[in-house]
């Protein structure tokens, strides 16, 4: 078993058709399946079942993910010892963000870890509907974890990094008779949760932990809204606030971001917030993997 066929495995395991995933290794079709077929022998087991012109992984494929790739990254922190290169290292970073709402820090974070470490790549992915932190990271699928806090209950190690504010926007040339008193508040002025425009919210679906924190606030508040659009996609939310469909609560950076489009923003009292921090496992950690952990 080689390198190169664990690459091979990887890529078709990954979703991606024969045809694609040769093009993607620069490798013709039938040595692609050739390599497969190899690896299947040389294991004893086959590893995906042939289904039309597709394939499917197996139960002894699915196994094989997470260790071929971590036999991956093992791969490219010898190369890096062994060419001289361990105090510039390079290879691929793989992390995922279980929650909405946290695009701005995780851009902040690949950031400053790039400019220290501008030789490796970085892949920043969505956890799977329905997948746990868990189980993503026992199949190697990624090495960290993004989460809002306290995360699900696990047996994973934690780390808080940062807290999200969360803002008012509201659609921009909207009548001063939404507020109270028919005045609307300076930019940039607090808004007290008892005090809101008379305007429906445009939120995301319920269940998402940045909705449960913003209805717990404003329940404790005693503060009453009503719903105008629920979506599934949190960042459409700022186009349905543009299109005059309502306000919504919005991660501080997103609201910031969203004045250039003609939206008036607003710090709320008393403040939405939730923390957020990362999960993962400290004996599956790459080399990789600890140097971005520990530069949290």
């Amino acid at each position: 078993m080689d390198l190169r066929q664990i690459e091979y495995f990887l890529a078709v395991a990954g979703g991606e058709s024969l045809s694609t995933a040769a093009q993607n290794l620069s490798v013709t079709k039938p040595s692609l399946s050739q390599g497969i077929r190899g690896l299947e022998r040389e294991l004893g087991v086959e590893l995906f079942h042939r289904v039309g012109r597709g394939l499917v992984l197996t139960a002894a494929g699915r196994a094989l993910v997470g260790p071929a790739r971590q036999m991956m990254r093992s791969s490219a922190a010898a190369f890096n010892v062994a060419t001289g290169t361990a105090d510039e290292p390079r290879g691929r970073l793989d992390i995922c963000s279980a929650a909405h709402g946290l695009e701005g820090p995780i851009a902040r974070i690949v950031a400053d870890f790039r400019e220290r470490w501008p030789a490796v790549t970085v892949r920043v992915g969505e956890l799977p509907q329905g997948a746990t932190s868990e189980q993503v990271l026992a199949d190697g699928a990624c090495e960290v974890v993004f989460s809002y806090w306290p995360p699900d209950m696990s047996a994973l190690s934690t780390k808080v990094i940062g807290v999200n504010e969360y803002w008012l926007a509201v659609p921009s040339g909207v009548h001063p008779d939404v507020w109270p008193n028919g005045v609307k508040p300076a930019a940039g002025e607090p808004v007290s949760l008892t005090a809101l425009p008379d305007l429906p919210v445009v939120g995301v679906l319920k269940h998402s932990r940045a909705r449960l924190a913003i209805e717990s606030s404003l329940q404790a508040a005693g503060a009453r809204t009503r719903m105008s659009t629920e979506l599934a996609q949190r960042e459409t939310v700022g186009a349905f606030v543009f299109a005059g469909l309502g306000m919504a609560f919005m991660e501080r950076s997103l609201a910031e971001r969203s004045v250039a489009s003609g939206a008036e923003i607003f710090p709320v009292e008393p403040a939405i917030s939730l923390n957020y921090g990362i999960e993962f496992d400290p004996e599956t950690l790459s080399p990789l993997g600890r140097l971005f952990v520990d530069g949290l």
